[in-house]
């Protein structure tokens, strides 16, 4: 495919740049298909086991699964054409989630069943997702990146705001059918990656040029050691990685923790998939404030007030669930705590994320994509398990303590990083030293 040119120093929305829209689709369609499956696993987990405990380990086995493919998952993508992957990736999802949804279809169901599937579908999207993301830097400039993520996580919130809820409204009309309903998602997202073309390289004006082929450059070990080695050597992307395990560690434990603990209460599966979508809902706000604030506050200090701003959030759940206070004030409480939690991880993600991935080199974005998610995810492979565990012993609220402490701990290492607190505005970007 030859050059696509343009007006020499005339930027235009990514939206215009080629293979967005196809990108974009395929993207959108495997987050709504994970999104309407994520509560309708833990509650069939639930069903088949019975026990807290064991579908809390279900989801830290299929993150471990994920996690541990992930670490050679970017290698392999930046040295494979990535479109093929994301369709492969695809393929897989409808077959994994199919089987799901025929087997709980015909009452054949069981725990390890469900455990092996859900662990060979994470490792299969541990080892291709990160095609994806590395993709979406040969399709549009560095400048847009804070918008182009801020758009990405407001696409999200839009998904999830209606997946959680929609997938345990499902789920009880038949276990069986958020599982079709993804697999078809699935099939969405394989269709629409079909039709992009041949990877752009974009420059700083938002004009294509034929990219350079970075594949079969050197040995898969040569190219693996380069990812983490890049990394690694550089103190910002080091402390981003500590940063970001302990405060997903926090995140998803407290999300666990709600689920979970709603699920001995026997709530109504509505009612727990209402949980994500308060928080997707405040995460729609957020987006939209990243996109007009992105490029024009000063990224690091915004970054340090929203890692504050989560623990503040955090707080009032300790009162919840106590003696004297009735179950629907709690839900409540909690309702309320949890969705505000949404509002500051876009523009979290637009300027901290935004701001690696855009001085990162276009042929290391699968590389240095899982170097940075790996460890970031290491922690919180084991929120959920942590979680189911906890609940028992500890108690709701105790529970929530010691992920507010996690919490707490990340905030603490983003505030002390003069690295990070420099972090300047996106349109000082293209000077500025990772």
């Amino acid at each position: 495919m030859g050059a696509v040119t343009a007006t020499p120093g005339v930027r235009r929305s990514f939206w215009h740049a080629p293979n967005y829209t196809a990108w974009f689709t395929a993207d959108t369609a495997s987050a709504a298909g994970g999104s309407l499956r994520a509560l309708a696993v833990s509650l069939a987990g639930y069903a088949v086991s019975g026990s807290t405990a064991a579908a809390g380990w279900l989801g830290t086995v299929a993150l471990v699964a994920q996690q541990t493919a992930a670490v050679f998952g970017g290698t392999f993508v930046d040295r494979h054409d990535r479109r093929m992957l994301i369709i492969v990736n695809a393929t897989v999802g409808v077959c994994m989630w199919g089987s799901v949804g025929a087997l709980l279809a015909t009452h054949m169901l069981t725990y390890p069943v469900l455990l092996a599937i859900a662990a060979l579908a994470s490792a299969v999207s541990g080892f291709l997702g990160s095609a994806t993301d590395a993709m979406l830097r040969s399709i549009i400039c560095m400048r847009d990146y804070p918008k182009a993520l801020s758009l990405n996580r407001g696409r999200d919130a839009t998904i999830n705001i209606a997946g959680n809820p929609i997938g345990g409204f499902l789920y009880g009309v038949a276990p069986w059918l958020p599982f079709l309903v993804t697999t078809c998602l699935y099939a969405i997202s394989g269709v629409a990656a079909r039709r992009i073309r041949e990877p752009q390289s974009v420059d700083n004006d938002g004009n294509t040029k034929a990219a350079a082929d970075g594949k079969g450059r050197g040995s898969f070990l040569a190219d693996f050691v380069g990812g983490w080695s890049w990394s690694l050597r550089r103190p910002l992307l080091v402390t981003v990685m500590v940063a970001a395990a302990i405060l997903n560690f926090g995140v998803n434990g407290v999300e666990y923790a709600i689920q979970l603990h709603l699920m001995q209460l026997g709530t109504n599966a509505t009612l727990i998939g209402a949980i994500g979508s308060g928080i997707a809902a405040t995460m729609l706000i957020g987006a939209m404030l990243a996109a007009r604030l992105s490029d024009r506050v000063p990224a690091g200090g915004c970054i340090c007030v929203g890692f504050a701003f989560l623990c503040a959030c955090v707080t009032p759940m300790l009162f919840a669930y106590g003696p004297g206070i009735s179950t629907g004030a709690s839900y409540t409480l909690v309702f309320a705590a949890n969705s505000v939690m949404g509002l500051p991880f876009p523009i979290i993600d637009a300027l901290l994320l935004g701001f690696v991935y855009a001085k990162a080199p276009t042929a290391m974005q699968g590389r240095i994509a899982v170097t940075l998610s790996v460890p970031a995810q290491a922690l919180c492979a084991f929120s959920s398990a942590a979680a189911g565990t906890l609940l028992p012993v500890l108690g709701f609220r105790g529970t929530v303590a010691v992920f507010l402490a996690a919490l707490a701990v990340s905030t603490a290492i983003v505030l002390c990083s003069a690295r990070i607190r420099r972090i300047p505005r996106a349109d000082a970007w293209d000077a500025a030293r990772l």
